[in-house]
């Protein structure tokens, strides 16, 4: 099949004669560019860094795309900006479902960015407001397109006129405030909001639309249905050029910061947008479905719930709503069919068959050769934070084991635990919790990265930093290091006799000779030592003796 689709292109080309218009597109020139403006849902992060690296590395150009990113706003909509020609992209979420159908815009849907949307209620911390429910009575702090926390409070039950909805401020501040600003709750981004919260070490909690089932599309760049009738080839670019850029931004995390804060005067500084793009890429599930994907099936669930919450009626539409270029031949392409067929008969239809079965065979190895790459990566790595698991610690401890010993020299075990995780889990909710212990594991992957140091989640919140070849002193201040980097961060934790995260911290080292008991033995000191830590007060790093 792959050597009749490469005889087709050839005859095709021939015959439309089409080859010079090719080497011409390959290299867009600012005459021949195609000027388009994307409205973006809010101010310039990492939220949108697809954006930023796809200029950058020229992939809009390369597409004969010159492309204006418009910074937006919280009261900013830009479903309405792109309804009046005032962008012919905008970057939205599930919100364009109900755009289309009931505030007569005539939007498309075009790549879901995100397929987990990062929406969230933050609230305050208040013995009077332990569920949802709770807001009836007070001030909720929203923004423009949120329509999916709208159904999340309509399912959980939520009298909605008995809540006072302001406009959002483009600040987190406003829930620690007493003035006339106070809210006591706002809609936010478990990416953004969260962050910017623990940094001004605000206590706040979480009511998460998954908690009810309700799991839809994040970012997802649409255009006008005119736009996508008129110049379908130009959204295929777009859509396919940024898609590209957010490959290389996910690959290049720390330049493509960098260039936003180069660039783009963010309101954020880079330890939080670090922070930010590590919670973005864990929205992606690129590791399931590829950057963009979007499915009518799934659709048809977020139209469900939303026709549930009374937001849609029941003989809503998606025909229309969701971008399918055209796919048709025109006629000299079928002719040209025709030419291509006989050609591949006269070359030899044996010869074309035995191509194309070696080709599948390499495909077949290559495919099987990535999937077997996969399977050992995800059998090693721990999902939520990246970092290692016990599995690959318990095999990777042995081995540095004996090439500490075969090279005679000092192993090290740092055990690590985060101080009150269950109160921090119970009082902030699990989301938070895990949003703090990828913030611990980032730290830790930050300060091994010498040859013969790793680090570990083995449980919960349980961590492990293995390294090799330091002694007494060096390894202790190895261990200071990370506490101190993990307090630095101030991450609010109301359970907390501190008042914010902190970590416990064994170490033990083993020296020569070597033994079959070594790993046991290691284990058990460091587990001693991170013992004795919690017992002298936590938030401190102790060397077993």
């Amino acid at each position: 099949m792959a050597f009749l689709r490469l005889i087709l292109c050839f005859v095709i080309l021939l015959g439309s004669g089409s080859v010079p218009v090719v080497r011409a597109a390959a290299e867009a020139t600012p005459a021949t560019l195609t000027k388009v403006r994307v409205q973006l849902r809010w101010f310039h992060q990492y939220q949108f860094a697809g954006f930023y690296a796809a200029l950058e590395q020229g992939y809009f150009r390369k597409a004969g795309l010159d492309v204006e990113l418009i910074e937006g706003r919280p009261d900013l909509d830009p479903a309405e900006v792109v309804s009046r020609d005032d962008a012919e992209f905008g970057m939205g979420n599930s919100s364009l479902l109900i755009d289309y159908n009931r505030r007569g815009r005539p939007v498309m849907a075009v790549a879901a960015i995100l397929q987990h949307s990062p929406f969230v209620i933050m609230a305050r911390v208040d013995p009077n407001l332990r569920s949802v429910r709770d807001l009836e009575g007070r001030t909720l702090m929203g923004e423009a397109h949120s329509d999916e926390l709208i159904a999340y409070l309509r399912k959980a039950g939520v009298n909605l006129e008995r809540i006072r909805v302001v406009d959002h401020s483009g600040t987190i501040r406003s829930l620690e405030s007493n003035g006339p600003d106070r809210v006591d709750a706002i809609m936010a981004y478990i990416s953004g909001e969260t962050i910017e919260a623990s940094q001004l070490e605000i206590p706040y909690q979480i009511f998460n639309p998954r908690e009810l089932g309700i799991n839809f599309y994040g970012d997802t760049l649409f255009t006008s249905q005119q736009y996508a009738r008129e110049h379908p080839q130009r959204v295929v670019a777009m859509r396919d050029a940024l898609i590209e850029g957010w490959h290389y931004a996910r690959q290049h995390q720390a330049e493509i910061v960098e260039l936003i804060l180069r660039q783009y005067a963010p309101k954020k500084d880079r330890v939080t947008l670090n922070l930010e793009a590590l919670s973005i890429h864990n929205l992606f599930q690129s590791d399931i479905v590829d950057t963009g994907y979007m499915s009518r099936a799934r659709w048809e669930s977020i139209g469900g719930i939303f026709v549930e919450t009374g937001l849609l009626p029941h003989d809503y539409a998606l025909d229309g709503f969701l971008f399918q270029p055209e796919g048709k031949l025109p006629e000299w392409a079928f002719r040209a069919l025709f030419w291509a067929a006989v050609l591949i008969v006269l070359s030899g239809a044996l010869a074309a068959y035995i191509i194309w079965l070696n080709r599948r065979l390499r495909a077949s190895l290559q495919q099987l050769a990535a999937a077997s790459f996969e399977l050992e990566r995800l059998a090693t790595t721990d999902p939520l934070t990246g970092l290692f698991n016990r599995r690959y610690f318990d095999s990777a401890l042995e081995q540095e084991l004996f090439r500490a010993g075969r090279q005679s020299s000092q192993l090290c075990l740092l055990m690590i635990d985060v101080d009150d995780f269950k109160k921090y889990n119970d009082l902030l909710g699990h989301p938070a919790g895990d949003l703090c212990l990828q913030q611990v594991a980032a730290i830790l992957h930050s300060n091994t990265r010498r040859t013969g140091e790793f680090a570990a989640r083995i449980g919960g919140e349980e961590f492990v930093v293995v390294a090799s070849a330091l002694d007494h002193d060096k390894a202790l201040a190895l261990a200071e290091r990370i506490r101190s980097d993990i307090e630095a961060t101030a991450l609010p934790h109301p359970g907390s006799a501190r008042g914010h995260v902190t970590v416990s911290i064994g170490v033990a080292s083993i020296a020569q000779p070597i033994s079959s008991n070594s790993v046991s033995e290691l284990i058990a000191s460091a587990d001693k030592a991170l013992y004795q830590a919690k017992h002298e007060g936590r938030n401190r790093s102790v060397f077993y003796a």
